[in-house]
């Protein structure tokens, strides 16, 4: 008969015994093979579990990766988005008479023009005081051109206008010096500004080449809009 010490008072008992009869200590229930089966199959279950991925973190993530997307898609909106037409007003301090203006972002020339104009930027514009308009270019240095017709004063210049995919040949004219030139056909130029989206310029600048001048009138017509209210309080 094989014998096993009792836990609980150390007297040699029977492996069979169901009790000490020393202490009246029961002997531990063996563990049976169907029940270590069935505990594996629980861990084995518990485990599989734990290594695949739920719905909810899924959707989750997915749902942060579609808003960086956005987020990015719309920075890179915001970098990319021309800037728009503008107003400005101004008083003569002497005479007390007013204008008001609308004008387009500033820009420089589509390729870059040599010593002394390297630094030149253009801006195309509307004006009106009350009784009359007119449009005009305005540069940051006085233009230098060539082929142009001397007058009384001031100089006529008849080059290329392309607006969107239209090219016509304007008049313009520039008083000596002047650092801005102005449209002999307002009407049609502010018609045209109001219309079209993009605006190119032409000049045969002395010593420079032709050179290019690219305008966006994104938003021209809000702002001739805005200078024409302010006009009529004039």
């Amino acid at each position: 008969m094989a014998l096993k010490k009792c836990k609980e008072c150390g007297e040699q008992i029977s492996t069979k015994a169901e009790a000490c009869p020393k202490c009246g200590a029961k002997a531990p229930k063996k563990t049976s093979a169907v029940t270590w089966f069935v505990l594996i199959l629980i861990i084995f279950g518990v485990y599989v579990a734990n290594m695949s991925p739920t719905p909810s973190s899924n959707s989750s993530s997915s749902g942060n990766v579609t808003s960086e997307s956005k987020r990015k898609s719309k920075s890179a909106e915001v970098k990319t988005s021309k800037p728009t037409w503008g107003n400005t007003q101004s008083k003569d301090e002497m005479t007390g008479k007013r204008s008001s203006y609308a004008t387009s972002p500033t820009v420089g020339p589509n390729a870059p023009m040599d010593f002394p104009y390297q630094d030149t930027k253009a801006w195309l514009g509307v004006g009106c005081d009350g009784g009359s308009e007119w449009a005009y270019i305005g540069f940051s240095n006085s233009p230098n051109l060539n082929d142009t017709e001397t007058e009384d004063g001031y100089n006529v210049i008849r080059t290329r206008f392309k607006w969107d995919d239209t090219v016509e040949t304007d008049t313009l004219t520039q008083k000596w010096g002047a650092k801005f030139i102005h449209f002999q056909d307002y009407r049609s130029a502010i018609s045209h500004i109001a219309s079209a989206s993009v605006a190119v310029l032409e000049l045969d600048w002395h010593g420079q080449r032709p050179v290019h001048f690219e305008f966006s009138l994104r938003g021209s017509s809000s702002a001739l809009a805005r200078m024409r209210n302010e006009c009529s309080n004039y």
